[in-house]
């Protein structure tokens, strides 16, 4: 366990010591997450550099129904890109990505290829496709959309995030405890996020976590009401205010 603690490390830092070719963009986002009741906080980094670029984030979650008063969960996702050619205004990319959190999230690695720099009706639009290694579970794949636009002179911002991805669920490490976990093979997530600038440095919007077949969609207060299903769609409504360092 110390190895690999060790080499997670060490390959993360390696990543984002390359020298940026622009000023890293780093916001923060205090949301509360209207159906579970509880507020989250949510820290992005992005940065370009000569050979590609790197995003990372992390959500702070304050779920005072799993424990009461601070912190009770976290999660973080980390991922790298490699820039390999550019073909017309298209960029194709190599990607390696870390994810991890407290219990009960296991540490996933995934890697893939990219295509980015999609521009459609005012939209930067990146996608790609990734084999994915669960902790003790076998190799599966994602497939991942991410749309980012600004309108009006810049002071409406629309972006968000689509996943879908497969779960071994025929591994014997696999969670069956629950049989509604058990039949849990496919896998929907999206959030699509609408914001309003008031400044340059201060935004406020909204964020819907759109699901099905994801396991952490019924926590907070929606734990107690309801037990998780996995053939039921999940719409849960944040509203947020973002400071953009």
């Amino acid at each position: 366990m110390r190895i690999n603690r060790l080499l997670i490390i060490l390959t993360l830092t390696v990543l984002v010591t390359i020298a940026p070719a622009d000023p890293p963009s780093l916001n923060l986002q205090l949301h509360y997450d209207i159906r579970r009741d509880h507020p989250t906080v949510t820290q992005e980094f992005l940065a370009f550099d000569r050979i590609g670029y790197t995003f990372f984030f992390m959500d702070l979650n304050f779920d005072h129904y799993r424990k009461s008063g601070g912190l009770s969960d976290v999660y973080f996702e980390f991922m790298r890109y490699f820039r390999i050619k550019s073909w017309k205004q298209f960029e194709i990319s190599i990607t390696l990505q870390y994810d991890d959190g407290t219990e009960p999230v296991k540490q996933v690695w995934l890697a893939g290829i990219n295509l980015g720099n999609i521009n459609f009706n005012g939209f930067q639009i990146s996608t790609e496709f990734l084999l994915k290694k669960e902790y003790q579970l076998g190799i599966n794949w994602q497939y991942t959309l991410v749309w980012y636009g600004e309108f009006l002179n810049h002071k409406l911002v629309v972006n968000g995030f689509m996943d879908y991805w497969i779960n071994d669920i025929v591994n014997p490490n696999w969670p069956d405890s629950d049989p509604e976990v058990a039949a849990t093979r496919y896998s929907f997530q999206a959030e699509p996020q609408v914001g309003i600038k008031i400044t340059p440095h201060w935004k406020i919007g909204t964020e819907l976590e759109i699901s099905q077949g994801f396991l952490g969609s019924v926590t907070g207060k929606l734990a107690t009401e309801e037990t998780y299903q996995y053939h039921e769609w999940y719409i849960l409504p944040t509203v947020f205010v973002q400071y953009n360092f």
